[in-house]
């Protein structure tokens, strides 16, 4: 026995020793912090200081080669830089010739507290940088102007944002050999001195702070939890923020870290807060407690893998303080992927769809029955024209090479200093080599020209969406690429008045290519070609994943093959970006068992330029007849009389799969609660129906459904919103009324129309007992006729107050808006120029918070003229409603 001891542990020791010894003398010094971290830290912590947040990128670019392998290429490789108004931290840096992995070794952002709308911040980077190199950059691209604080150079700098438009916040940079700091001028004429000559005496919150970041790659501290809000305001962060201020009377101090371990892989998330006292710290994490136990079983049962993610979440606390840990290894990282696909699941249970779980069971194999094509070699010139002749091709005004365009909708600005909105679009069929998912392939507007010679496209610097910046063609399904640009047209362009629309296909086109087959492809495998790294990180059934380095868009598609050599169809794909952009790593699941990988790689390309000009405004669609609307003349029908009539043939019961959750007899109406599901929110689903008549199947809106009061099973009420009260986003709209209409032709005598709410609680479907509301059914005395005889965007016509603007036209749709009273809006006929009335497709009714409504109808036709009709003197009748649930 003492032998095998003697054979095991000396063998560990020795292991143990060469640790540690290799930890003392390799990654020791890796992490060691340089004396710029404390220096930097003394600085920033000031009398003042609410919070400091910490991002060790030393430690993080070790992990991240640890995980995924360093990227091939450096940031400064040639990859260009966007203009400097959209730029990032990182491409600032790249521009200014840093390179972050190598001369980055710690960066701290720091809040104060704000004494107006403008927050007080600095961050320092600290590491190793030349100074003449940044100031220039300052100067050239930043237009930074020169500044002395202390006695030092600084720069003042502010860049309009390129999203709003708006003038950006004034900062101010002052650059040493050993660090960089940006804050804004009030903070930073504190903070220069402080970093020039650090304080002796250190404030003695660090030694709190340095305890805990030392051991964390991403570390945030907030020192002061009353002050936190009013330090970010009119921010994201304003909630956050409320949220830990409310917490101020119980915890003094709250600090989050995350932390990575290598062996094994894991993450760690942890939460301290310090208690100014420890029984009300302990009664206040009792209380969370609770609410951890009372969510997972909430969650257990509609979601289970969100139920798992609690069991990596520990509390403990001791004394004072409170640690919350979460740890993610790999396992919590699959039951993670998995939430969105049982989120999937929910989503689309109510049209008896079924999305599996991954790794329960392989995917079933499912071929790529039209996958991209490429080809060996190809040029420009032997691009086959866009035929718009072809099956499913879509009409066209003129024809580019490859590409087809058309001018397809005319509509008012909703923005102030916005005329109109014009929107183009692109077509192609499948273009070898373009795979419809990079920007190889653009739409660029040069200009708009009214038939007087004026230029009435708006010019626009920024703008998320600016009229100069090209749309790209994405793979709008498996046989062709669309581009939609929408333009902006100066304020007072006359509809009537368009004379073209001039642009360009901006194309690279791949004309020479190369594969390479790596077939039953393992972890590790790469692939060096072309200025690109393509490198295997996981093979398990259908599942890929990958990385790419270098010249990522020489790598034009990952194809996945079966044994067969047939490419197998993906499901499913992500990506993302390594730590400072210079490469990505990403994971593609495919139908099937992937045998081999096929890599396409670009060995030349060519850039074309296709010109074109657009002159057809008037929005035709095809020639032709459809067919016409036989909705027959509306006329008074009240209450009264649909009572009457209705006595005489009660309305037959229905068959359904499942019997309703409640039944009530509103005479002559039905209203039935059919399905409560989860649904990120609670999920009502009502069915309406009522007795043919005359008015009610093509009646725009006849009513309005309204809920007023939810009971739950515990004696807990739930009651829509204040009116104006602010709601939290969520992944739906909560609604608590809709308009009522019957899309449908009656069937047997009866017509029915299906109305969904969504409430926005906590309560599961088994917890609700009781449904209160009213339906509010119109029934009109009187009509009024308002003619719109020109169809013309813009054009206007007004009857008693009521005002109907046509805002939208394209090939496909006609847009009518009501200024007020859009319930008034019975029917609208559209008339073809031979005075006879066009069938449509619709309506879809939107009402916009100041009373505005929209209808938009796609003719099947080409009307010239409209009538609105609307209803006048409308009889109101007010069904209550009180459901109780099974």
């Amino acid at each position: 026995m003492k032998k095998l001891l003697v054979v095991v542990l000396v063998p560990l020791a020795a292991l143990a020793a060469a640790g540690a010894v290799a930890y003392v003398l390799l990654i020791g010094p890796i992490f060691a912090l340089p004396v710029g971290v404390t220096v930097a830290e003394s600085a920033l912590a000031t009398d003042d200081l609410i919070l400091l947040a910490g991002l060790n990128v030393k430690r993080m670019t070790f992990l991240e080669r640890w995980f995924f392998g360093r990227p091939a290429i450096s940031v400064t490789n040639g990859r260009p830089l966007p203009e400097a108004a959209v730029r990032g931290i990182v491409d600032h840096l790249r521009a200014a010739q840093v390179d972050p992995r190598g001369d980055i070794d710690y960066a701290f952002f720091a809040l104060y507290p704000s004494d107006g709308p403008m927050p007080h911040r600095a961050a320092v980077l600290v590491g190793r940088f030349d100074p003449a190199v940044i100031k220039a950059y300052v100067e050239r691209d930043l237009r930074g102007t020169p500044r002395s604080v202390a006695g030092i150079p600084s720069y003042e700098v502010s860049v309009t944002d390129s999203a709003t438009c708006q003038p950006g916040l004034v900062w101010m940079l002052t650059m040493e050999s050993s660090w960089i700091l940006i804050a804004d001028p009030s903070s930073h004429a504190t903070l220069v001195p402080r970093l020039m000559s650090p304080p002796r005496d250190a404030r003695a919150e660090l030694a709190w702070w340095r305890a805990l970041s030392r051991a964390d790659v991403l570390s945030v501290g907030v020192w002061n939890l009353h002050g936190f809000e009013s330090a970010v305001p009119r921010s994201p962060w304003q909630g956050s923020a409320a949220a830990l201020a409310a917490e101020a009377d119980v915890f003094e101090r709250v600090y989050a870290g995350v932390g990575v371990k290598t062996v094994p892989p894991k993450v760690a998330l942890r939460l301290v807060m310090d208690a100014a006292e420890a029984d009300r710290g302990t009664q206040r994490v009792k209380a969370w407690e609770q609410t951890v136990r009372d969510s997972r079983a909430r969650w257990a049962e509609t979601m289970p893998s969100v139920a798992s993610l609690y069991d990596s979440l520990r509390i403990r606390t001791r004394g004072p303080r409170t640690v919350v840990d979460v740890t993610i290894n790999r396992k919590l990282a699959t039951d993670s992927h998995r939430v969105v696909t049982e989120a999937l699941g929910a989503m689309l249970s109510g049209f008896g769809v079924r999305v599996s779980e991954p790794g329960v069971a392989p995917a079933a194999e499912h071929i790529d029955s039209d996958p991209v094509t490429f080809t060996a070699s190809v040029t420009p010139e032997t691009l086959p024209a866009y035929d718009p002749r072809a099956q499913f091709a879509e009409e066209v005004d003129q024809i580019a090479g490859p590409f087809g365009l058309r001018v397809d909708q005319l509509r008012l600005g909703g923005e102030p200093g916005v005329g109109l909105e014009l929107v183009v679009e692109g077509f192609a069929k499948a273009v070898p080599n373009i795979s419809g998912h990079d920007e190889r392939a653009r739409l660029v507007i040069d200009s708009v020209k009214g038939t007087s010679g004026q230029e009435l496209l708006r010019p626009e610097a920024c703008g998320r969406e600016r009229n100069s910046q090209p749309a790209a063609f994405t793979r709008s399904d498996a046989r062709r690429l669309e581009a939609v640009k929408k333009l902006r047209l100066i304020s007072g362009a006359d509809p009537r008045a368009l004379q073209s629309v001039s642009g360009r296909v901006q194309l690279r086109l791949p004309t020479r290519t190369d594969v390479v087959t790596l077939r039953h492809p393992a972890p590790g495998a790469k692939v060096e070609k072309h200025g690109a790294t393509f490198i295997v990180t996981k093979v398990q059934g259908g599942s890929l994943g990958y990385q790419i380095t270098g010249a990522r868009d020489r790598v034009l598609d990952i194809r996945a093959l079966n044994g067969k050599g047939q490419p197998l169809a993906s499901s499913s794909s992500f990506s993302s970006e390594f730590l400072f952009g210079d490469g990505l790593s990403g994971q593609k699941n495919y139908s099937g068992v992937v045998d081999r990988l096929e890599i396409t790689f670009a060995t030349e390309e060519k850039a074309v330029e296709l010109p074109f000009v657009l002159t057809d405004f008037s929005f035709a669609g095809k020639p032709g007849e459809g067919p016409l609307d036989k909705t027959p003349p509306f006329r008074p029908y009240s209450h009264e009389a649909l009572r009457r009539d209705s006595s005489r043939k009660p309305l037959p019961s229905r068959t359904m799969p499942e019997p309703p959750k409640a039944v009530t007899l509103l005479e002559p109406f039905e209203l039935s609660l059919d399905k409560v599901q989860p649904f990120y929110a609670l999920r009502l689903d009502f069915t309406l129906r009522s007795p043919e008549a005359p008015n009610l199947q093509p009646a725009f809106t006849v009513g309005q459904l309204r809920l007023t009061r939810l009971g739950l099973r515990d004696g807990t009420v739930i009651l829509p919103p204040a009116v104006g009260a602010a709601t939290a986003a969520t992944a739906v709209r909560p609604n608590w009324d809709r308009a009522v209409h019957f899309t449908s032709a009656p069937k047997d005598g009866v017509l029915s129309t299906s109305v969904s709410f969504y409430i926005d609680t906590d309560a599961r479907p088994e917890d609700l007992k009781s449904v209160q509301g009213s339906l509010t059914m119109h029934f009109p005395r009187a009509f009024d006729t308002l003619a719109l005889e020109d169809l013309t965007v813009g054009r206007q016509a007004e009857r008693r107050g009521l005002t109907a603007t046509v805002v939208a036209k394209s090939r496909k749709s006609l847009t009518i808006e009501t200024n007020k009273d859009g319930e008034r809006v019975y029917y609208i006929r559209l008339l073809g120029g031979d005075g006879r009335p066009v069938a449509f497709i619709g309506p879809n009714i939107t009402a916009a918070p100041d009373g505005a409504w929209r209808f938009e109808l796609s003719p099947l036709g080409q009307p010239a003229r409209a009538e609105v009709i609307l209803a006048r003197d409308l009889e109101r009748k007010v069904y209550p409603i009180a459901l109780t649930l099974k």
